[in-house]
């Protein structure tokens, strides 16, 4: 223990001299795919989508989007040279052209979203086939006979890789699933939870990328806990660790909305269950969720990671990474973008697993995600036309837009390395969905952000206080669903 201890002083103290110096680090190499690796993903998004060879005549097929997630759909009818906004008009001119459709596209806040879709439908106004909803205050419109339950519309197939497979945990209820999500949402995936890691500290300090750990399904709390210790330090003398000094380090820098929800559900932490009849209900598990709150307060805590607060330290997060001075960053994909200019290599990796016997790495999705549905006064004649389009949009999606998002915007041009590129298909494809997070956020749903906030480790007391409450929202819940169903 004692040896273990100095090596983690003595890499620390490497770290900080090194830094103090600015020593260079040469410049790694990008590996090109290979081309089985090409075919390979051809393959994989050659999955046909079954789908009759069905003509509209020219037909207006109405989408509604919320304000900030215009990737979805974009308004231009052009392409711009810009790879992920061409590869969302490609698709969209593919599927128009495929049915001879015309795609009308409207946008407007999120909260408007809403009201639009509330008050067509209370008007019996038809003005909508498919709308993309923020998906925490959207998740309420499932409880007021607002949109229709995707099991109605006869071609839409959840079996399908362009659906998010664990959805029906967060949005069904009695396998009547109201919102849906997958490729069909490139603003979606870009918004889905990752960690960075700074490649030149690494360097500095002789470790090896976590990659193969990744690959292995070894990439744990543990590990990352065992990264971190010892890192946090004042590197500067001035006897304090604050973001604004000149060169304090942290093991981990985070944002208090992202990091304790990114840990929690990448560690299988989940607040509600469903039984036989797809059902939920609250299900809190004291001891799974102590282990996991514990490695979380290790990470934070006890390492001593930058865990931002308030507004004031909002943009430090993501400065102390590009500025060199953290080693880890917990955030969402689309960050990537604005790191061009890091003069240190980075890489991204999926959030750690709880332990390797944890089956997969999961990735939570930032609740201003879009998830989509369909307004409940869409006529049973039109569901056959509108659940044609939306499965034919979601494949599309699959084939062309997810393939470019990766490939020319996260992997070749920011990431700076294949590896990182490999990561992308472990963080997109395992996303988690809880309702207690969708419908409860500002209560149970949210308690490891209160409880790590608080610094406190009195988990026990948190869950207890939160019981009742949080199995009469659960309860309720089924309650509007059902009244819901009972009048659609």
């Amino acid at each position: 223990m004692k040896n273990k201890l100095c090596t983690v002083i003595a890499l620390a103290l490497l770290l900080a001299t090194l830094f103090a110096e600015g020593c260079a680090v040469k410049e790694e190499e990008t590996t090109a795919a290979d081309g089985t690796a090409n075919a390979t993903e051809a393959d994989e998004t050659a999955v046909p989508d079954d789908l009759p060879n069905s003509k509209f005549s020219g037909r207006t097929f109405r989408v509604l989007l919320q304000e900030g997630g215009q990737s979805d759909f974009f308004t231009e009818n052009h392409e711009i040279a810009e790879p992920v906004h061409d590869a969302v008009f490609e698709r969209n001119k593919n599927v128009e052209d495929r049915f001879d459709v015309r795609f009308e596209i409207n946008v407007d806040g999120y909260v408007n979203v809403n009201n639009r879709i509330k008050n067509s439908v209370k008007s019996g106004a038809d003005e909508y086939d498919l709308c993309f909803v923020h998906m925490v205050s959207g998740a309420e419109l499932a409880l007021d006979n607002d949109v229709l339950p995707f099991e109605k519309l006869p071609y839409i197939d959840l079996s399908k890789p362009w659906w998010d497979k664990s959805i029906k945990n967060g949005f069904s209820i009695r396998n009547n699933l109201m919102m849906l999500n997958g490729d069909i949402s490139p603003f979606s995936f870009s918004i889905t939870s990752c960690m960075y890691f700074n490649k030149t500290m690494f360097d500095r300090l002789d470790l090896e990328y976590p990659y193969e750990l990744v690959k292995k399904g070894e990439w744990t709390l543990d590990k990352l806990i065992e990264y971190t210790k010892g890192i946090t330090q004042d590197a500067d003398g001035d006897g304090k660790i604050t973001p604004d000094g000149s060169s304090d380090i942290y093991g981990l820098t985070s944002w208090h909305l992202d990091v304790p929800y990114s840990l929690y559900y990448a560690a299988g932490g989940m607040l509600v269950s469903k039984d036989q009849d797809d059902v939920p209900y609250y299900d809190p598990q004291l001891d799974r969720d102590t282990e996991i709150y514990g490695k979380l307060y290790d990470v934070i805590i006890t390492n001593k990671a930058f865990y931002a607060t308030d507004m004031a330290n909002y943009n430090n997060v993501y400065k102390l990474f590009t500025d060199g001075r953290a080693m880890f960053l917990d955030s969402m994909l689309n960050l990537a973008g604005s790191m061009r200019e890091m003069n240190d290599e980075f890489g991204i990796i999926p959030v750690p697993k709880l332990n390797k016997s944890q089956p997969e790495y999961k990735s939570f999705v930032n609740g201003a995600s879009s998830m989509i549905c369909v307004p409940a006064t869409v006529k049973e004649s039109d569901r056959e036309y509108v659940s044609i389009l939306i499965e034919g949009i979601a494949s599309e999606a699959y084939r062309i837009v997810t393939p470019v998002l990766k490939e020319n915007y996260l992997k070749r041009k920011v990431t700076r390395d294949a590896d990182s590129a490999e990561m992308i298909d472990y963080i997109v494809r395992n996303r988690v969905f809880d309702m207690a997070y969708v419908n409860m956020y500002d209560g149970v749903g949210s308690y490891v952000r209160v409880l790590l906030s608080k610094g406190s480790k009195d988990i026990s007391s948190a869950m207890k206080s939160y019981q009742k409450s949080a199995k009469r929202k659960i309860e309720n819940i089924v309650k509007a669903f059902d009244k819901s169903l009972q009048r659609g």
